[in-house]
């Protein structure tokens, strides 16, 4: 009955607004029968349904709403509450939902939660019998360990010693030891230097029974462990650093909650689904997988590889992505985004384009002139692409594969080569390919050129597998005058 009352408000819904994906009517059939059946369902979604399944699940969900959680991305929240609630409530549908972990709902609302929420209710048992919802769950991971970092600030070095002054001297000397080890092996004005967990297991053993309730020192000694990768971010001009903290495998912690709830996973990645890798599912199976769509409906994405291009290993690598950004720079009249996330590479190529093309070249800020040039990295685009203006291109002048300079990855990578894995393939590459995929999100079936200036694309075996995540696209093969 629900998937034909689905169906039914789901035709209703399309007569106000436009059907731009044809397959919502099926995904919104498959999202009934998993709720009413209480399936655990995965969807894989093809990149042609963009935004457009959104009707799809919560039409379901409005007429269906028990003991379900819709667990969010930030972005997914401000889309869900600013656009596609105000569409529905337009058509007369109602979606009673409760947010955040403040009031905790009936049965019969709907539960709205973001990452942070999440593991707070896990941690507080909240989600007993709950059915779990992810759409975009190829994101869970990054959200997760984006969720549970933590961050200690030299104001929070004061705050412990003012609730802990009797170990005031110990503290200090900690501090102090600690500074002076960092700053003695800093090599740039922000650094950014991996730490090991010993001085923090100090830190316990002298607060001992004493151990702070507040945060984020609470957090931070309980995850003084080898699951955890710690890191400081030097500030030398200031003489300050910031203490962080990520976990190696954040879905472990979710680990029971998965297992043991109902889960409706809703994914876009393609091949790209690395959260699998993390995620021990020797007892976990799904009972429903699904492929829906064809990514080929869509428009093709305009694609620059041109072949014979250099390796970044090379010598003249530098000058060739120079140049070619410039060829691609000329002419354009809206926005062109270059995408670095090798920060020296990043400054040096605004700082070369800003010589040839003044004020219109930018460094990570969407304050932009009509045609400007924004220089920034791949985490800076994906986190602020809804709040520019569609660009004419997007230039990937090196292949976004994640830098062992990274604390996190070089740790993540350790662990891995620890336990004989694949860690090129199981981890580096789907992250990559998560990049790109987050990075070209907004520009689907906008008729934005993307350029990828890495000669890797052509001579490693890998970048034919990226060939085939961004389809469907249409090659090339010169420059034309706009």
């Amino acid at each position: 009955m629900l998937e034909v009352n689905s169906h039914k408000h789901l035709k209703k819904y399309y007569q106000n607004n436009l059907a731009l994906w044809p397959h919502n009517l099926t995904l919104t059939r498959l999202i009934s029968r998993s709720l009413s059946r209480k399936d655990n369902t995965l969807i894989q979604l093809t990149s042609d349904s963009r935004n457009f399944w959104w009707p799809g699940l919560l039409i379901p969900l409005s007429l269906h709403n028990n003991n379900i959680v819709l667990i969010l991305s930030e972005r997914q929240y401000r889309l869900l509450l600013e656009v596609e609630l105000p569409k529905l409530r337009s058509s007369r549908l109602g979606f009673d939902y409760v947010e955040g972990i403040e009031l905790i709902p009936s049965d019969k609302k709907i539960w709205v939660l973001r990452y942070q929420d999440l593991i707070f209710a896990n941690d507080n048992h909240l989600l007993k019998n709950r059915q779990l919802i992810f759409p975009e769950s190829e994101f869970i991971s990054s959200e997760l360990r984006e969720s549970m970092s933590i961050r200690i600030t030299p104001k929070d070095w004061e705050n412990l010693i003012a609730s802990h002054s009797r170990f005031e001297s110990s503290i200090i000397e900690i501090h102090e030891r600690l500074s002076r080890s960092l700053f003695s092996h800093s090599v740039g004005s922000d650094a950014v230097i991996r730490t090991d967990h010993r001085e923090l297991l100090v830190l316990k053993e002298i607060l001992k029974d004493d151990l702070p309730s507040a945060m984020p020192w609470k957090r931070a000694l309980s995850v003084a462990n080898q699951e955890w990768v710690s890191w400081a971010k030097l500030d030398n001009r200031k003489l300050r650093w910031d203490w962080y903290f990520q976990p190696l495998l954040p879905l472990q912690t979710l680990s029971g909650l998965l297992s043991k709830n109902t889960l409706l996973m809703l994914t876009n990645s393609g091949q790209s689904d690395s959260f699998f890798f993390d995620l021990n599912i020797k007892d976990f199976t799904f009972n429903v997988k699904v492929k829906l769509g064809n990514k080929f409906n869509q428009e093709p994405i305009p694609l620059f590889v041109p072949k014979r291009q250099p390796l970044p290993n090379t010598p003249h690598f530098y000058r060739h992505i120079l140049r070619q950004c410039q060829r691609l720079i000329l002419g354009r009249t809206h926005p062109t985004i270059i995408l670095v996330d090798d920060s020296q590479l990043r400054l040096q190529i605004a700082s070369e384009l800003a010589g040839e093309f003044g004020l219109r070249v930018v460094h990570e800020t969407t304050n932009i002139e009509t045609n400007g040039i924004i220089c920034c990295s791949c985490n800076w685009w994906i986190i602020n692409q809804y709040n520019l203006p569609i660009p004419d291109q997007l230039i990937f002048p090196v292949i976004p594969v994640p830098t062992l300079e990274s604390p996190w990855i070089a740790a993540k990578v350790e662990m891995l080569k620890h336990q004989g894995r694949d860690w090129f393939r199981e981890f580096l590459f789907p992250e990559t390919l998560t990049t790109f995929l987050k990075s070209l999100a907004i520009i689907r079936g906008r008729d934005v050129r993307v350029a990828i200036l890495d000669g890797r694309m052509h001579y490693r075996s890998w970048g034919k597998l990226i060939f085939e995540a961004l389809e469907p696209w249409i090659a090339l093969k010169r420059l034309l005058p706009y």
